[in-house]
């Protein structure tokens, strides 16, 4: 048997994927070798890989198959120019990733951490769905991997990728955001992986300061997650100020209550990298009123966080309004009064159901037909 049988390489960050090498007989290069062809290059043919040996590919043939995710569906949206990527896993499940034109010409990538959520937040539409199981490392990454290859093709190649570098990594996103399906944290060996595969300099290059992760606020994990990625950005997602409130919305709340994720996020290690962000949906005549935005501000800035209010994003049978305009302006203003830094925003992506909390593999059952490899 080999001495790759079973395992997943494109799952491992490069100083694991080296000791695997070694572990097999094969030079520390080799490794360095193979995780350029997956991570900058961008290949998943194995016959491609042109200077590896063959008795090394030979053995890396006999790993698990490097991850394939199949485009079924890319909508682009008429009002933003978001893409929403519906990608069918090599097993047919069916996850989705949004690739969002931000201001000034940059673009940002929304990537789905496990297929499905069993956070069950009553406004969300991904919520909906049973989870099904977690995402690999690989499946992970090869979201961006996607998104790389089909800008490139589109000829969408913006400057300041590090070392001059061409090919599909020089279409890559600029930042990266773990807001899609599922809750990173609940995943979080592959979560911790990815990232270390996507931050590498001989593999994506991304900075830390460029990666947003996104927690519903399974705060025992978040420690964890800064020890190993000290400057990474933070976002909460809150949308309650009070746990009799955020425990019908949220029922992670009930294992971990509003105060123990501010305590959390108050002990964290300073960092002048990293930001924390609260992500607030406004819902009508839920969790909008003065009184909100008051306790809303006073967390904030207990933890110097700045606050995303992001008017709900409506979706079938939803159960919840989206507040109107004059309720929205009037809640930040209030926030801005106590002293906390508050943007209200739009989400990208509504008319094609890409937006926040409209995630839920809306062409899952074109799964079945997606073409194979």
């Amino acid at each position: 048997m080999s001495a790759f049988a079973n395992l997943d390489l494109a799952s491992m960050p490069l100083p694991v994927l080296r000791e695997t090498f070694v572990g097999a007989g094969f030079k520390k290069f080799r490794a360095d070798q193979l995780f350029r062809w997956l991570h900058v290059q961008m290949e998943r043919d194995l016959d491609a890989m042109s200077d590896l040996p063959k008795r090394l590919r030979a053995a890396v043939s006999e790993a698990l198959p490097f991850p394939k995710l199949t485009v079924v569906h890319a909508p682009v949206s008429a009002i933003d120019g978001s893409q929403k990527l519906v990608l069918a896993c090599a097993d047919g499940q069916v996850i989705e990733s949004v690739v969002m034109p931000m201001a000034g010409g940059w673009t940002t990538q929304c990537l789905s951490s496990q297929v499905g959520c069993k956070m069950g937040c009553d406004f969300c539409a991904t919520s909906r769905i049973r989870v099904r199981r977690d995402l690999t490392a690989g499946e992970i990454v090869e979201q961006v991997a996607i998104a790389c290859r089909m800008r490139a093709a589109e000829g969408k190649v913006r400057g300041g990728v590090s070392g001059g570098v061409s090919g599909p990594l020089a279409a890559r996103p600029q930042n990266l955001v773990f807001m899609g399906m599922g809750e990173p944290l609940d995943n979080f060996t592959a979560l911790v992986d990815a990232i270390s595969i996507l931050t590498d300099a001989k593999g994506f290059g991304f900075s830390p300061r460029r990666i947003t992760v996104s927690t519903v606020g399974l705060a025992k994990r978040v420690p964890g997650l800064i020890a190993v990625h000290p400057n990474l950005h933070l976002a909460w997602s809150l949308t309650a100020t009070t746990d009799e409130v955020r425990d019908r919305l949220m029922p992670v709340n009930r294992g971990v209550p509003i105060r123990r994720m501010v305590e959390v996020l108050e002990a964290l290690p300073p960092s002048h990298h990293r930001k924390i962000t609260f992500e607030y949906a406004l819902l009508k005549g839920v969790n909008d009123s003065d009184a909100d935005a008051e306790r809303l501000a006073d967390m904030a800035l207990a933890v110097d966080a700045h606050i995303n209010a992001i008017p709900f994003n409506v979706w079938p049978g939803a159960p919840y309004e989206r507040p109107s305009r004059n309720r929205v302006r009037a809640f930040a203003d209030r926030v801005s009064r106590f002293g906390a830094s508050i943007s209200l925003r739009e989400s990208k992506g509504q008319d094609i159901g890409a937006a926040c909390g409209q995630l839920a593999g809306e062409q899952e059952g074109a799964a079945d037909s997606a073409p194979a490899g």
